[in-house]
């Protein structure tokens, strides 16, 4: 083709015809760029194909966590509507001086209950590997960033701060002078009688209730979040299918 068009110019340049030539030239010249333009608007769009192909992976993969987080916050939140019913219970029994029984000790055991909050973050992390500008939808990018790096930094740290300054000091002398430990699922008390007559056990069955209420709305708020998220993330995938 190159030894084709140098023969064309070569003949226009021996007939002497300039005007022709330039003509011929101009024209090569645009070819020559037109095919360019066209080979580099093919490349970039397999490499957009590319970058979608890697995105929807990277997508289904959050949407996976994303599930995973789910399901562990909406246990949570049974967890901790069980521990404010059972201070509740223990709470009633204590100052009304209410007398023992054995099912109590159920009570007593989540009445103590301290989660420990375990969130899937390897779609989030893989998606930060690769650079959160993969992710095409602007809404669906901001809602990732804000869910892991706003709601749930949040709630994790709030509800580790809590526990952190709390459980050491205010909970577990309180348990080790009143409890025996029977198994997971039962804290016997040592003596009934010295429970009802300790005010700083009593508060702090209060400020458990108060941590496990504000547990609760920050669980609450995080779970609406992940399923919003989830939400946005499929119905992009569904449009792309």
């Amino acid at each position: 083709m190159i030894k084709f068009f140098r023969r064309i110019r070569q003949k226009l340049l021996a007939e002497g015809n300039l005007k022709k030539y330039l003509f011929y030239a101009t024209g090569e010249i645009l070819l020559v760029v037109t095919g360019i333009l066209i080979a580099l608007q093919l490349n970039n769009w397999n490499e957009y194909k590319k970058e979608r192909t890697i995105e929807r992976k990277l997508l289904i993969e959050l949407s996976e966590s994303l599930e995973i987080n789910a399901t562990r916050l909406n246990s949570d939140l049974q967890k901790e509507l069980r521990s404010i019913a059972s201070i509740n219970m223990v709470v009633d029994h204590l100052d009304n001086r209410r007398p023992y029984h054995d099912s109590l000790d159920t009570y007593f055991r989540f009445a103590f209950f301290s989660p420990d909050i375990d969130l899937s973050t390897s779609g989030f992390e893989s998606i930060k590997s690769k650079g959160f500008e993969i992710v095409e939808n602007d809404e669906i990018r901001k809602s990732i960033l804000e869910l892991f790096d706003v709601t749930y930094a949040f709630m994790l740290s709030q509800t580790i701060r809590i526990e952190n300054q709390f459980w050491p000091s205010g909970v577990i002398p309180l348990l080790h002078k009143h409890f025996r430990v029977l198994d997971d699922k039962r804290f016997k008390p040592v003596d009934y009688k010295a429970l009802l007559n300790d005010e700083r056990l009593k508060n702090m069955f209060s400020h458990r209730k108060h941590f496990r209420e504000l547990a609760y709305q920050l669980k609450s708020e995080a779970l609406g979040q992940t399923e919003s998220t989830m939400a946005l993330i499929e119905n992009e995938l569904k449009k792309r299918e």
